[in-house]
């Protein structure tokens, strides 16, 4: 706790950063879990975001990166270090590159739905699937995610990140330097990217756009929204999905659980929910632990049922 209060001193007598302590995390995110940390830190500009990072780095500093806090259940014990939080970087830029095509240039903070908002709103399509999808670019960038068969890989051009690289001349130390990914879908899987379990950082993200006359895009977009709000994802907190898809089973993943009983299935405050079979939902002051041991329940009876073996799709930390 000493090194982090000199840490914490490092980051208070800065302007670059906006700085919490002490802060109850459960607040930060979908799933209204998670314990006390320490300390909170906000970049307020990308090079503030890569001058935190190497400063944690070069003190060996435990870090979380936190983005939208949509995928996520986080520990009741909180967390021993410090949480980067990318909420200050939501930057949303329109870059014409010719007459049809056009790249929305969007910080990692960015939520997905705003920016899906920002596209419609300048009559530019390609990005309507992921209306209403919680969470930011950073973070559905980091994951792929999908959103009625449209992949981040299906519209991502290129994504500026940081990565941790030997100091030259220096082979015990590291920092981080900023790099640009042009991204090719070869790249990408479902669910799973060039940053997933990797020490990349997103920093920012261009999508390919298109204008478009198309009097209908709100609507398409509005459609997609009302489906998300019809499969009950905002009822109560939760993390949406909670496992992936396998298409090697023949049927979605919500599908299999509904079928072996298991909906309205409660340990603790954590229920799957009652509508739909892959979605866990904070029913009552759920904790962590109540969600972890739902979850491997769930993997155990289809496992034993069927023989196959679910993935989770939200993340424990």
């Amino acid at each position: 706790m000493n090194n982090l209060r000199e840490i914490a001193q490092k980051f208070n007598i800065s302007e670059e950063f906006a700085v919490y302590e002490n802060v109850e995390m459960a607040r930060r995110f979908s799933f209204k879990i998670g314990g006390i940390t320490p300390l909170v830190v906000e970049p307020l500009t990308e090079d503030a975001f890569l001058k935190a990072l190497n400063i944690l780095t070069e003190n060996h500093v435990p870090y979380f990166i936190l983005g939208g806090g949509t995928n996520i259940v986080f520990s009741d014990n909180g967390f021993d270090g410090v949480v980067l939080s990318t909420v200050k970087l939501n930057g949303i830029e329109k870059i014409q590159q010719d007459d049809q095509n056009f790249v929305l240039k969007c910080q990692c903070g960015a939520m997905m739905n705003t920016i899906v908002n920002y596209a419609v709103k300048e009559n530019l399509t390609g990005l309507e699937q992921f209306c209403g999808l919680p969470g930011t670019c950073g973070g559905a960038s980091y994951m792929n995610a999908r959103c009625f068969n449209l992949e981040i890989s299906d519209v991502a051009a290129r994504i500026d990140y940081f990565e941790k690289m030997q100091t030259p001349g220096n082979s015990a130390k590291y920092g981080y330097v900023r790099k640009t990914l042009v991204s090719d879908k070869k790249m990408w899987r479902y669910k799973n990217s060039p940053f997933t379990d990797t020490d990349r950082v997103v920093v920012s993200v261009e999508f390919m756009v298109k204008p478009t006359q198309d009097s209908t895009i709100y609507e398409t977009a509005q459609s997609y929204m009302k489906e998300r709000v019809e499969k009950g994802h905002f009822k109560f907190p939760c993390a949406g999905s909670v496992f992936k898809n396998n298409h090697d089973f023949g049927k979605p993943t919500g599908q299999i659980v509904d079928e072996l009983g298991l909906k309205g299935y409660s340990i603790g405050g954590a229920q799957i929910a009652p509508w739909h079979g892959n979605i866990i939902i904070n029913r009552e002051n759920a904790s962590a632990k109540d969600v972890k041991e739902l979850v491997e329940y769930t993997k155990k009876v289809v496992k034993e049922k069927i023989g196959f073996n679910l993935e989770e799709e939200i993340l424990f930390y």
